[in-house]
């Protein structure tokens, strides 16, 4: 089988979506009860790396500008198999009514949830700036390799650790 080189892949994504009309987002109590527990069971702090600097609480599964399209019983279904906390398998026993549910949450810091590092041409690092497979490697990927540029990177800084350890 022959090898392809390394690659760098640039896409130019443009998503259509129809936000049905909302009221403007506030916390709810729930999404502040959430987010305490959040903090009182150490998981405060982002999923993807750790940080403890800038965090952003992120509706996972379901947008909080979509719940009214949403199917509640499909959510607690996809947040059972996608469990980042083990609130799905606690909560099993219970129903999802709200968005704003535990189970539903994700700390992000502000970098993986909205980031973009304009240092390389615009390049996203947030998860609601790249596909989810692309953000999901900056968590899997081995220990200081970065396949998608990092804030403060360059783009050829990554192609070199990429490049060094691609072919391990």
């Amino acid at each position: 089988m022959d090898n392809i080189n390394e690659h760098i892949i640039t896409r130019h994504l443009k998503e259509v979506v129809i936000v049905p009309e909302h009221v403007e987002r506030t916390e709810s109590a729930e999404f502040r009860k959430s987010k305490k527990r959040l903090k009182e069971d150490g998981h405060y702090r982002c999923w993807m790396c750790g940080s403890q600097e800038n965090l952003h609480v992120h509706h996972v599964g379901l947008e909080w500008s979509l719940a009214n399209i949403g199917d509640f019983a499909k959510l607690k279904e996809f947040l059972e198999m996608f469990d980042v906390y083990g609130y799905g398998r606690l909560l099993k026993n219970q129903p999802i009514t709200s968005v704003d549910d535990i189970r539903n949450m994700m700390v992000l810091c502000q970098e993986h949830h909205t980031g973009v590092n304009h240092e390389n041409g615009g390049s996203g690092t947030g998860i609601h700036e790249i596909t989810f497979p692309i953000w999901l490697i900056q968590k899997l990927a081995k220990d200081g390799v970065h396949a998608v540029p990092q804030a403060g990177e360059t783009l050829q800084e990554a192609e070199k650790t990429v490049k060094e350890h691609g072919s391990d």
